[in-house]
C-alpha cells in the first residue's frame, strides 16, 4: 500500500503497536510520534489507549466497527412529508 493510502492515524497506530511490542513505554512513544508527526500526532490519551490495547494483545490497527446512527435522515418517508405540504401550496 502506498504511503498516501494509509491514513495518518492508522500509520501512527502501526508505530504504536510495533513499539509497544518492543516494550517501549507510552510516554516515549508519544515523544517519538510528536517528533515525526508534529501537530498531526494523536493525542496523549489516544496514544496511551492504543498502547494499552496493543499491550493486551490486540492485533488490528483499524477502529472496530460498531452500530452508528445514520449520517443522514433522508428517507422516503421524510421526503414525502416535505413534498406533500409543498404540493398543497402549489395547487
Amino acid at each position: 500500500m502506498s504511503e498516501k493510502g494509509v491514513h495518518v492515524s492508522v500509520e501512527q497506530r502501526i508505530i504504536i503497536k510495533f513499539l509497544a511490542k518492543e516494550g517501549v513505554n507510552p510516554t516515549e512513544i508519544l515523544r517519538r510520534l510528536q517528533a515525526q508527526f508534529g501537530d498531526n500526532t494523536l493525542s496523549r490519551t489516544r496514544v496511551f489507549a492504543w498502547h494499552k490495547e496493543f499491550s493486551r494483545g490486540r492485533e488490528k490497527v483499524e477502529n472496530q466497527s460498531h452500530d452508528r446512527r445514520p449520517r443522514t435522515s433522508r428517507t422516503e418517508a421524510n421526503i414525502s412529508k416535505v413534498r406533500n405540504p409543498m404540493r398543497a401550496i402549489d395547487e
